[in-house]
């Protein structure tokens, strides 16, 4: 499913559903739910992933087990989850932001060993550039008077050729240096979820000009910008730990 499929008037999106007044009420909700998801995950990530640093420190074998339950779980939840979301906003009733916060709860889990791995400051500090990254990245979206389709097809692209790239990865090791591979890859992935981000945004805006906004179109435009701000979350945190050296 197509982004454009989704937020295209013809989507499925009926007119019975809760209709959001205006352009500014729509901006509104769609941040409003992208928060409120985001701070049920980072809370999920902060409890769990304490819970399980000091289980791992003090040799707590049961508490270890119970916490690889609950991780394989939401692994296997993942994708129902996000396929309950979609389906969800295609229909009729509230059902749309139960999914969307139990896929934030799910995303929590997952991200939790990240408090094994790196500390306290380097998270704190990831989190707050990944803020200042997505207001820049507003800011741009926003003021822009450009058609910013094409930034979809670019990003697309990218990433075809970051997945073709990493599928010959051993057949290039034997000519080209490891590390140097890795970093072009890594780079052309952040490249492109950059300017995915980019257009999401833009796409938000578009949305709440035309009219069209309504509350499950809310909630998918806050599902596609919060799967934005976790990917370069992790990206920023991975290149933080690198030049900072305070990986665990």
């Amino acid at each position: 499913m197509t982004k454009d499929q989704v937020f295209n008037q013809n989507s499925g999106v009926r007119p019975s559903e809760v209709t959001v007044d205006n352009g500014s009420k729509f901006i509104g909700a769609t941040f409003l739910y992208l928060t409120i998801a985001l701070l049920v995950t980072f809370g999920v990530v902060g409890v769990l992933g304490s819970i399980f640093k000091y289980a791992l420190f003090n040799g707590e074998i049961g508490d270890l087990t119970t916490f690889l339950y609950i991780f394989i779980g939401a692994l296997i939840l993942y994708i129902p989850v996000l396929i309950w979301v979609h389906i969800a906003a295609r229909r009729n009733g509230r059902t749309v932001g139960p999914a969307f916060f139990t896929y934030s709860i799910v995303m929590g889990v997952l991200i939790a060993p990240v408090c094994i791995v790196f500390d306290f400051w380097t998270i704190l500090v990831t989190l707050g550039s990944t803020v200042l990254a997505f207001a820049v990245m507003a800011l741009i979206a926003w003021t822009s008077k450009r058609n910013m389709s094409s930034l979809g097809v670019i990003a697309f692209g990218l990433l075809i050729g970051a997945v073709v790239l990493s599928l010959f990865n051993l057949l290039l090791a034997f000519f080209i240096d490891y590390q140097i591979l890795y970093g072009v890859v890594s780079g052309i992935f952040f490249l492109a979820i950059i300017l995915i981000t980019i257009f999401d945004l833009n796409n938000v805006k578009r949305i709440a000009m035309s009219g069209q906004g309504t509350r499950n179109v809310a909630f998918l435009c806050a599902l596609n910008l919060y799967v934005d701000f976790i990917y370069i979350f992790i990206r920023l945190l991975r290149l933080f730990a690198i030049i900072f050296g305070n990986r665990r």
